[in-house]
């Protein structure tokens, strides 16, 4: 007989009985795939929660410490800008546009025609102020060459003041050999070498000082918006990081509370307490920082920028007034235009800006009523000249007395310096607040928040003991 395999001959079922399908082969079962789970329950579990305690309490106390470290930082680097630069360039600016004026002053007394025994004007007071203003001028230029970023212009003013000097030196020497003279008419060369000295003072002496005054004062602007970056940043960062390390230790305390059946953990508490503090505090402080630093900009300043100019100003238009009197006919309407064109600046500069508080309002009007009595003398001065009354106006321009320019450019003057000195004052007072408003940092938060992680420690010990 022959075999046949299964799969050769199909089996036949008898008649009247149904056929059987064949059966299917056996479906191989795919494994389960692996779901890795590691359940944290007992030790594992309150290690992990504290570590992660941990890691909240560094965040914030990095965003502290570091907070506190970099705006107080930037608080000094504004108070040096403004102390050690800018209000140093802008007293140089000032200084040696009085030194111009001064000199100028020196060569306006003389005798009188009908009484050559008399002297009209008052030279002494033009040359002890002079002597001052020139030692100013060499302190001051001491102080900024300890910037070597500004090196190449300090030595340019050194460079342009010795020539300022000696063309300055020659006129007083050509115009003390004609004692005699007669006031307001010096001798010509005495004019022409205070017109040289005049033109390096003007084209090159003040601008360098003028470029330095604003290079240091874009400085100063450019470390207020630092540092009210740097204190705004930190309060954010300190709200959110001290937000977030709250909200884990309050879960993990109710956490414990429900796997161990017991209400509080004292430790715990203590270290969210010291989060807490510190967060709330480190918040206020770094937004009363911003706060105080957006004041010193805003009502010290800016305000105080605007005044130092206008000192700078207002000393060259009394230098320009007094060349104006002893020059001839052309170069007169040359000054005079100039000294029309700086009184409209000074016009702008001493009007108080719409940020100005109210009760300091009276100390600008009180200014502008002085700058008001030193114009009514420049009018006064100027139709004595016209009239050909000379002795006159020298007399106006130089001696001390109310109504006479001297005296009323002083008191203009000695008023403008002190509300200046006021708006510093005010920037001193918030940008000291700043400091102040961080004191004790960054040692508080990094103090408080190390104990809050011994604390964390300890309030897991008694936990951990439980299981061994």
């Amino acid at each position: 007989m022959r075999r046949e395999s299964a799969t050769e001959v199909p089996r036949v079922a008898p008649v009247g009985i149904p056929a059987v399908p064949p059966t299917p082969p056996p479906r191989r079962r795919r494994s389960p795939a692996l779901r890795v789970r590691l359940p944290l329950h007992g030790p594992a579990r309150l290690v992990v929660s504290a570590a992660l305690a941990l890691a909240a309490l560094a965040a914030l106390c990095a965003t502290a410490v570091l907070g506190a470290v970099d705006v107080r930082g930037e608080v000094s680097a504004l108070d040096t800008a403004v102390s050690q630069r800018a209000a140093v360039a802008a007293e140089l600016r000032f200084a040696l546009a009085d030194l111009d004026a001064q000199r100028a002053n020196s060569l306006v007394p003389g005798h009188s025609a009908l009484h050559p025994d008399v002297e009209v004007g008052n030279r002494l007071l033009a040359l002890i102020t002079a002597q001052q203003r020139r030692a100013e001028v060499s302190g001051l230029l001491r102080q900024l060459g300890a910037d070597p970023a500004q090196g190449d212009r300090v030595r340019s003013l050194l460079d342009a003041l010795g020539r300022f000097d000696d063309a300055g030196a020659r006129s007083s020497y050509v115009d003390e050999t004609h004692p005699d003279r007669p006031a307001g008419i010096p001798p010509h060369a005495a004019v022409a070498l205070s017109s040289e000295a005049a033109d390096v003072l003007r084209n090159e002496l003040l601008p360098v000082a003028a470029a330095l005054s604003e290079t240091y004062a874009q400085q100063a602007a450019h470390r207020e918006s630092a540092a009210w970056e740097s204190a705004s940043w930190s309060a954010a960062l300190v709200g959110v990081s001290g937000v977030l390390a709250l909200g884990f230790l309050l879960w993990w305390q109710r956490d414990l509370s429900r796997r161990y059946h017991r209400r509080l953990n004292p430790a715990l508490v203590a270290a969210t307490a010291a989060a807490l503090v510190v967060t709330v505090t480190g918040a206020l402080s770094f937004a009363s920082a911003a706060s105080e630093v957006d004041a010193a900009g805003r009502e010290g300043l800016r305000p105080w920028s605007r005044l130092a100019e206008a000192r700078a100003v207002a000393a060259d238009a009394a230098a320009t007034q007094s060349r104006w009197l002893v020059h001839d006919a052309d170069s007169a309407g040359f000054q005079s235009e100039r000294f029309t064109t700086l009184t409209r600046r000074l016009d702008v500069l001493l009007a108080p800006e719409p940020s100005v508080a109210t009760a300091e309002r009276p100390a600008y009007q009180d200014v502008s009523t002085r700058y008001g009595h030193f114009r009514a003398d420049d009018r006064k001065l100027r139709e004595l000249r016209a009239a050909g009354r000379l002795e006159e106006a020298v007399t106006v321009l130089t001696e001390v007395g109310r109504g006479q320019v001297a005296f009323d450019f002083w008191d203009f003057a000695t008023t403008l310096d002190a509300l200046a000195d006021h708006q510093r004052s005010d920037f001193d007072l918030h940008t000291a607040r700043a400091r102040s408003a961080l004191a004790g940092w960054p040692a508080v938060p990094a103090g408080a928040l190390a104990a809050a992680a011994v604390l964390v420690l300890l309030g897991i010990r008694p936990r951990l003991a439980e299981y061994r």
